[in-house]
This record gives structure tokens, sequence and C-alpha cells, in this order.
């Protein structure tokens, strides 16, 4: 699934679990075991709780329904996003890494 914002998207598919912390606006995604094995989380930051809460809601509701996508691209929020590229490559570089070569 496809989490959309406002410059960039979250593959969620490179996160297992994702957490709401209300209380300081921000929702924190842990990155696959298969890719960091010691629970790296990035933080989704927002201007408050609600926002933070309202985003979480849609995020959980396209997980559970199986979406191929889910806008919350009307909050304003900021994400680690040269970090989220640096997952995102080395993931990609495993799966490369292990896939079969064909002949």
């Amino acid at each position: 699934m496809k989490i959309l914002l406002r410059h960039t998207s979250i593959d969620f598919s490179h996160y297992d679990a994702v957490f709401l912390h209300e209380t300081f606006a921000v929702i924190s995604f842990r990155v696959r075991s298969e890719i960091e094995e010691k629970c790296m989380q990035l933080p989704l930051v927002f201007e408050n709780g609600r926002a933070a809460r309202e985003a979480y809601k849609r995020i959980l509701q396209g997980r559970n329904t199986g979406a191929s996508s889910v806008s919350i691209s009307d909050f304003d929020c900021s994400w680690p996003k040269e970090t989220a590229q640096k997952i995102e490559q080395y993931a990609q570089h495993m799966y490369d890494f292990d896939r079969p070569i064909e002949v």
C-alpha cells in the first residue's frame, strides 16, 4: 500500500507496524525486521494530535481493507524522506540479491 503525502509517499510494504503517539502528534512506522533487525522506527510528524489520529485512522482503514493507496495529503506533516529513500534502496537491493537468476 502507498500512503500519499503532499510531496512524497510512503511504501508501507517496507514497514511491519504503525503506531500512533497522539500526545506528541506522531505516527511512527517500524521498519520490517528483514530490512533492519533493530526495530528502527521513522516518525511522521503532524501539527497536532487530532490530525495524527485522523491520519492514523485512514492508514489503518486502508491497510485493513487491502487498499492499494491511501491519501493523507490534506494533512500538514513531515517525514524523513532521505532516510525513507535509503530504506527503500536497501530493501530493493536485498530483494534483487535474493532473486534467482533466470537462464
